[in-house]
């Protein structure tokens, strides 16, 4: 007779298995050999023997698998977004991230990061364990960027102020278990700016000390404020109805500097607009590097007069303003409670310094929150419309949904207050895309106008069913698409184009802002103070 007894534990454990020992013992009974049965009558065991020394089967420890060594120099990605047109750096390569060479001539780095931007490597890595580390540097701080693997967020990570531009130090981000086989590595920019020059998978040596957690802020505390009540408010009907059909100041004050993608403001492209006919201008801003990264959030003073001066301009004009908050993809990409703070001191500097403008001046929460979700974004119209609405009872607020705000999306909003009275929905339209932004279709048949038409319908009817006026403070078509300048769009599908959505906001009630960039957008040529074919047609219902 046999007795098999089995006997399971686990000898270590790693960070993502436990390795487990069976063991079989067998114990001898009665005469029986082990493995065997007994065929005769059992006997006495003579307990005067010493007993047999019974010795379990060798533990083999199977080796856990050791990573291989991989380094990524920045400027080998193979996929990108970049927020401004051309290289920089002027190195390296001509695509429109930005690179420079290193000062020692030992090779490149990218330089010149923005809010939103992303570089794409493709990589294959041996299965094992690694710790991610970059090599970066700053000579102001405050940048920000994640790390994400097969779209799976890996770490995130702040850059201080290293000593310079290129006085690089490596940061150990992250601990990472790889699988084996090929994989799509993505640095995203939250905050810039920095530099960065590697990526590197180390293996893994015991030497990873996870970086210090900072502890979350807690929500910003709203001040007491002085509360300015206009005398002679105007409502949100009148004002769409005034603004008519308007146009924007575009890749202006919202360029990572001014200048940076179109000539800088002058007073004389506001008067120039007033004179050809247009009744609102739309002046975008990017707020991101004009605004400290540390609390108390400091708007730069002479950025904040500079925004001022361009505003006063336009009102002087007597042209109703839309101002918001435009690029900002510091708090798109990272919607932490850090930079929610900062969005709110962004907002509670503008309502302070623009609290006693004339009513023409109207707020815009948040240009296309790409990156948001929903709920994201109704949690913004909400608290920002509270910041207006303690200084300013009846300064005009439009507010967007999520993404690139597309008419569904703002159906889709949650209404941030729907007893506030001084509220305009908006939505963004350069519907079809491919043909508005990228030239590679025509536009004009029925079907495309009857479509365009149906967008223009819809709005109207969100519009009478929740009693919000409505704008359209981005439309536009391109000349031709500026990351493949040999796509050009036909200029009579152009004009048709545009003409049908003057008709149909016109007809429908909504104010429209035609998207002017000084670019591929254009009608208004900066340099030379003079108009396209496109400023008559724009302009036309405006006229007496």
């Amino acid at each position: 007779m046999i007795l098999n007894i089995q006997s399971s534990f686990t000898l270590f454990q790693t960070a993502t298995k436990a390795i487990n020992i069976t063991l079989f013992l067998c114990a001898l009974f009665i005469l029986s050999a082990c493995g065997g049965s007994s065929t005769t009558e059992p006997e006495l065991a003579d307990t005067t023997k010493a007993p047999d020394v019974i010795t379990p089967p060798a533990v083999i420890i199977p080796e856990l698998p050791i990573g291989t060594a991989l380094l990524i120099e920045a400027e080998d990605y193979v996929r990108f977004l970049d927020t401004t047109v051309g290289n920089e750096g002027n190195a390296f390569r001509n695509d429109n991230v930005d690179i420079e060479a290193l000062t020692d001539d030992s090779g490149f780095i990218v330089g010149w990061t923005e809010a939103g931007e992303w570089l794409e490597y493709d990589i294959t890595l041996t299965a094992g364990a690694y710790i991610l580390t970059t090599t970066v540097a700053s000579a102001l701080g405050g940048g920000d960027y994640s790390i994400f693997i097969d779209d799976k967020l890996v770490a995130t990570d702040s850059v201080d102020e290293t000593g310079g531009w290129q006085v690089f130090e490596d940061h150990d981000i992250a601990l990472f278990t790889a699988t084996e086989g090929a994989h799509t590595l993505r640095l995203a920019i939250n905050t810039g700016p920095f530099n960065i020059d590697k990526i590197n998978f180390k293996v893994d040596d015991g030497s990873f000390v996870p970086p210090a957690v900072v502890p979350e802020e807690v929500p910003l505390e709203l001040p007491d404020v002085e509360i300015v009540i206009d005398p002679a408010p105007i409502s949100p009907e009148t004002a769409v109805s005034d603004m008519g059909i308007g146009i924007n100041l575009g890749n202006t004050l919202d360029a990572p500097s001014e200048g940076a993608w179109a000539p800088a403001a002058q007073e004389q492209f506001i008067i120039d607009f007033k004179d050809a006919g247009f009744k609102h201008v739309r002046i975008p801003v990017t707020w991101d590097n004009r605004t400290a990264t540390s609390a108390p959030y400091q708007v730069d003073t002479v950025e904040m007069d500079r925004v001022e001066t361009v505003v006063d301009w336009a009102l002087a004009q007597d042209l109703y303003v839309v101002l918001n908050m435009h690029h900002e993809g510091w708090i798109e990409n990272n919607f932490s409670q850090h930079n929610r703070n900062r969005f709110d001191s962004i907002w509670l500097q503008i309502v302070e310094r623009f609290k006693h403008k004339s009513p023409k001046l109207i707020f815009e929460v948040l240009n296309e929150p790409n990156g948001l979700t929903a709920e994201n974004v109704d949690e913004i119209n909400v608290r920002v419309l509270d910041i207006i609405r303690r200084v300013n009872p009846t300064r005009l607020v439009v507010y967007s949904g999520e993404g690139y705000t597309p008419l569904d999306s703002l159906l889709a909003a949650a209404i941030p207050d729907e007893d506030d009275e001084y509220l305009i929905g908006n939505f963004h339209n350069y519907d079809p895309w491919p043909f508005a932004g990228m030239c590679t279709r025509s536009w004009g048949t029925d079907a495309d106008i009857a479509a365009l038409g149906a967008i223009y319908q819809r709005a109207a009817d969100w519009s009478t069913e929740n009693d919000i006026p409505v704008t359209v403070n981005e439309f536009g078509v391109a000349h031709y698409d500026f990351t493949a300048p040999d796509n050009v769009c036909d200029e009579d599908d152009r004009l048709a184009y545009i003409e049908a959505h003057v008709t149909f906001a016109t007809k429908h009630g909504i104010a429209a802002t035609f998207w002017d960039d000084a670019g591929s957008f254009s009608t208004y040529d900066r340099a030379t103070n003079t108009w396209g074919d496109e400023k008559d047609i724009l302009v036309a219902p405006n006229l007496p």
